[in-house]
């Protein structure tokens, strides 16, 4: 009998262990590992994953809690309901959303959010998810203004462009990165809303053109260049689109789309709609790219054409070699499709071997 129990209670296990591997995989795809605590729609409670668009959408649109002040100001979190206590993280003032956990009858609120610590901040906490109080009476709750978002994922370094709940186009970016010596540079993650046209700006010999503010120092902005000759140059900078490399501003495309889509379009678009809610998903350990259905269209130009692309017309081809020739993404990267390579403008996927290099990059331990 009691080797019939024993047989019985490892096949329990068994059974049971597949079960919280999932729920710990699963965790992962969402923000914090604390949106338990509340429920809704928002930034906190919604899954990183871009194929559920609709509820991608509605957490756009979803109120954000923001701390009262200028927006080129920041709040402290502190470790208890006392301003005498520990700091531990910073917040944007008006433009950077907070998680409320909890509201005390003693005037403090439980919040937690990623600290937007910059390189001359007291607390060194860059971009790390952090609980801390504040007193309830310094926050507000803001819709953001309807019709538009943005979202921006540093997992794949694509910025979404939504439109009254679909997404509109897809842009190239370049998140900020980090190193020893300045671990600064990582793009805040979280929910933010744009607060001001800041147009163009220089930085240590960066030009960078239409400036939308949306996290004190952090920037979105077209990709920058230098002056040479005269002349602008892009090469350098463009070169690295796709990929982070950025001192923590949000550097977009500025090759055109086949919808005409690129920086100028954002800039256009919304510099008169301050407001705007901007996501940052954070690239957790765990979340992992989907990969391109193998049947996927793309295109190319068997004249000579040495991108892929993903539509039929491209501003980066010529008219007379348009419409282009169709092929599957299961085909990509054999026979005659074997040296092509993705097209800056029209942000064709991934390849295979990008996605898998992405993925095996993030992949929790012990995850084969």
């Amino acid at each position: 009998m009691k080797k019939i129990l024993s047989l019985l209670f490892i096949l329990l296990l068994l059974v049971e262990l597949p079960v919280l591997a999932t729920e710990q995989e699963d965790s992962t795809l969402y923000p914090a590992p604390s949106r338990h605590v509340t429920d809704g729609k928002g930034y906190w409670e919604t899954p990183m994953d871009i194929r559920n668009v609709q509820a991608v959408w509605e957490m756009l649109m979803a109120p954000v809690t923001v701390v009262k002040g200028h927006q080129k100001s920041q709040q402290l979190l502190y470790s208890e309901p006392d301003s005498n206590s520990e700091p531990v993280g910073d917040v944007t003032r008006d433009s950077q959303g907070v998680h409320v956990l909890e509201t005390r009858d003693d005037g403090w609120s439980l919040v937690e959010t990623y600290s937007s610590s910059f390189f001359d901040s007291k607390i060194k906490a860059w971009n790390q998810l952090v609980q801390g109080y504040i007193r309830t009476d310094m926050l507000t709750t803001v819709t953001p203004k309807d019709k538009y978002a943005l979202l921006v994922d540093k997992l794949d370094q694509r910025m979404y462009i939504f439109e009254d709940g679909e997404i509109y186009d897809v842009l190239v970016i370049s998140t900020g990165l980090p190193n020893e010596r300045q671990p600064y540079n990582e793009t805040r993650s979280g929910e933010f809303l744009l607060v001001s046209a800041v147009g163009g700006f220089e930085v240590e010999g960066l030009n960078a053109a239409m400036g939308l503010r949306f996290n004190f120092g952090d920037i979105l902005h077209e990709v920058p260049h230098s002056i040479r000759s005269g002349q602008k140059n892009y090469s350098r900078y463009e070169a690295v689109l796709g990929q982070r490399a950025s001192h923590g501003c949000i550097r977009v495309q500025r090759k055109r789309t086949p919808k005409g889509t690129n920086m100028t379009w954002v800039w256009n678009t919304l510099r008169k709609r301050m407001g705007t809610k901007l996501v940052v998903w954070e690239d957790l350990p765990g979340r992992q790219l989907p990969h391109v259905d193998p049947d996927t269209p793309l295109y190319y130009n068997p004249k000579g054409g040495q991108n892929y692309h993903s539509a039929d017309t491209c501003y980066g081809v010529k008219k007379q070699f348009t419409p282009m020739t169709q092929f599957n993404y299961g085909e990509l990267g054999t026979g005659d499709y074997s040296h092509l390579t993705a097209c800056p403008y029209c942000v064709p996927p991934r390849t295979v071997e990008e996605i898998n290099e992405i993925n095996l990059a993030h992949r929790l331990p012990n995850n084969p």
